[in-house]
This record gives structure tokens, sequence and C-alpha cells, in this order.
């Protein structure tokens, strides 16, 4: 996706496409091209339960710079990550788009749902998604993506997909 002539234009509708280029990014197993949309400082960040509030110790399922989310999708796309032997296959639904910020620094949020399908067996990811964007002269980049998971207070055992 390219970046609009004017940051400030980013409207629901541009973050609403891309929203559903990056799931089909990570439905499709594109994980490098998935990893092509963040920044080089980019965090990415599945707190323990939904409240993602600052606190002096926090647990987390995933919360990775850059480099760990490179580590992470090298684990997922060459093999070492055995949970994903056979890997899942996934369907991401998005809704409630909302985009808020200014020029520079824009915050999408959305409510999201995956379906992980692995050795005949179902699971569903429910939450919300709190994207930072920030332009870049090849388009929007994530600076920090955060999935708040609503079903985190249920037991969910080896997460090894990208939520």
């Amino acid at each position: 996706m390219s970046m609009p002539e004017s940051p400030s234009t980013f409207s629901r509708g541009d973050a609403e496409d891309w929203l559903y280029h990056e799931a089909e990014l990570l439905d499709q197993w594109r994980l490098h091209d998935w990893l092509d949309l963040f920044t080089d400082d980019a965090t990415y960040h599945v707190p323990d339960g939904i409240d993602d509030s600052p606190a002096p110790v926090r647990a987390a399922l995933i919360n990775d710079d850059r480099v760990r989310l490179e580590e992470r999708v090298w684990r997922l796309v060459t093999g070492p990550a055995h949970a994903q032997i056979p890997r899942s296959t996934t369907r991401r639904l998005i809704s409630n788009v909302r985009v808020a910020g200014a020029e520079d620094d824009v915050l999408v949020t959305s409510n999201f749902l995956v379906h992980e399908i692995r050795k005949g067996q179902e699971r569903s990811f429910v939450g919300q998604y709190r994207h930072r964007l920030s332009p870049a002269p090849d388009g929007w980049k994530v600076a920090a993506r955060t999935a708040l998971l609503q079903n985190s207070v249920l037991p969910l055992f080896n997460v090894s997909i990208i939520i």
C-alpha cells in the first residue's frame, strides 16, 4: 500500500485496506512480507490479559522488539518452530476499525477474530488490535502492534502463530 498524498488524510478506509492486507499476508503465511510492514524499532506485544496498562512487572504472551520479531518469523518459516509442523491454517476477520492520531503517528484500533486449524483441531482468538502506524517513503509502517486477547483468561496452551 502506498502512502497517501498527505499523511493526515489516513482514513478509516485506508486503515481497513491496510489491516486487510496485513491479515492476508498472515493467512497466506507470507511472513517476510508481513515483517516488511514494521519499522526498524517496532514492537509486537500480546499482554497477559486484556488490560495493557503499564505496570512495573507485567506478564506477556509475546513482547517482541524488531530483532525478536525477525527471529519469530525465521523460526516459523524455516522450521525450528516444532509447534508449527505441520503449520496451521488461519483466517482472520477484522471489524470495528477506528482511526485517531496526528499526521506522523496514527493509532488504528480494530476488533479481530483469528481462527486457527491445525491437526484436525480448531481454536479461536478474539480481541482488539492496536496498531500505531508511522508514514514511511514506501507506505505506512507499524511502529507498535498490540493484540489484546479477550479470551486470554482461558487456557490458551501453546500460542505458536502470529495473533
